[in-house]
């Protein structure tokens, strides 16, 4: 009996090990918690409107961003968020019950679906290029150990997951996994004028030929991780050249740009973001984008397009809200279902929050 009784407690502390283990794995799949059971059997299809939103790369030093030597301090302050402000909007739309969904799915044409009582939201981040180096914002973006790091060569420490839109994202699911909704990144809408994410692996960088090489074979691995982690890639013009001031000669060549120096780094992608959302879809200019293979155009504001544009039948043409040192003085009330912009607002700018009227009163 002795034997037996012993035998027994093996195979129950046997069994006690392997569930802790698989509850582990499970853990930190994000599989297993209370939310992805509700995740999984508690989907509901999304009747309403999908909030898109935007940012430009991040300020994390805000005292060199907004330093009165600093000849860029304006657009930072009107076109940039900092990363405090980011990391505190990540906090009210989660609060505020909104899960990320990729734009993939928006394309798809199934139904959006999300967990019971979550509202679905699209994020995307333009420009990428950080051409500003050692005024506040990071270098570039790489990989280590397989996770995507934020660098800075001139700040303490070097590495961090702290400073960058897509670092504090990943930061942030990681806290909270069932903000991603079956693994939903941000689309990044890249430049090539000064290279992507960091990297000048483009001739217009003006760096040696050998140089730009081992640029773009570091570019394409950390292109690799983030595709993987989820995140999916658009055209934000290689120029970045505002559409009513270029001619459809310069919209030739900068289609061109980008189907030989970044297409080969990010891959095929069928959308295209236009810089400042400025555009006129019926202009004979957009048909060269399309020429090219773009037929989703990402705009700005919060409009469902003209009648043209929604009643086209050979592209989509989405509008999304930017989420900038503008839009935190100046939406409060029109953000307010998204987040409070006034506790977002990050008191080290230069400037009030509560601006009235045109942003440079």
């Amino acid at each position: 009996m002795c034997g037996i009784y012993h035998i027994k407690k093996r195979i129950v502390l046997a069994a006690v090990v392997v569930a802790l283990v698989l509850f582990s794995a499970y853990a930190s799949m994000g599989i297993g918690s209370a939310y992805s059971a509700a995740d999984e059997n508690n989907l509901v299809s999304y009747d309403g409107k999908v909030e898109h939103i935007f940012t430009h790369e991040l300020v994390f030093d805000t005292a060199k961003a907004f330093s009165s030597s600093n000849s860029v301090r304006d657009c930072f302050d009107k076109d940039h968020l900092t990363a405090k402000e980011f990391k505190a909007l990540l906090g009210e739309l989660y609060k505020n019950g909104y899960v990320l969904v990729g734009l993939d799915s928006i394309l798809s044409g199934e139904p959006v679906v999300v967990p019971s009582g979550k509202k679905p939201l699209v994020m995307s981040f333009d420009d990428m290029t950080y051409d500003t180096v050692n005024r506040g914002c990071i270098d570039k973006l790489v990989v280590v150990d397989g996770k995507i790091f934020d660098y800075t060569k001139n700040a303490e420490p070097k590495l961090s997951r702290e400073r960058e839109n897509v670092t504090i994202l990943e930061s942030f699911i990681d806290e909270h996994p069932d903000f991603s909704h079956n693994g939903a990144r941000a689309t990044l809408c890249v430049n090539g004028y000064n290279g992507i994410l960091g990297y000048r692996c483009t001739p217009t960088c003006k760096v040696s030929e050998d140089y730009q090489a081992e640029e773009t074979q570091a570019c394409k691995k950390t292109v690799a991780a983030l595709s993987a982690l989820g995140y999916t890639f658009a055209s934000h013009t290689y120029y970045h050249k505002y559409f009513n001031s270029c001619s459809a000669a310069m919209i030739e060549k900068d289609c061109i740009a980008w189907q030989k120096y970044i297409r080969p780094i990010v891959g095929d992608t069928r959308v295209l973001c236009y810089p400042a959302g400025e555009h006129k879809a019926k202009d004979p200019k957009n048909e060269i984008f399309k020429r090219y293979g773009f037929d989703v155009f990402l705009c700005v504001g919060n409009f469902a397009g003209t009648d043209y544009e929604r009643a086209s039948a050979d592209a989509r043409y989405l509008y999304r809200l930017p989420f900038d040192g503008t839009a935190l003085r100046l939406y409060e009330k029109a953000y307010a279902h998204l987040a409070d912009t006034r506790a977002i607002y990050d008191g080290s700018r230069f400037r009030p929050f509560s601006y009235t009227g045109g942003y440079h009163k």
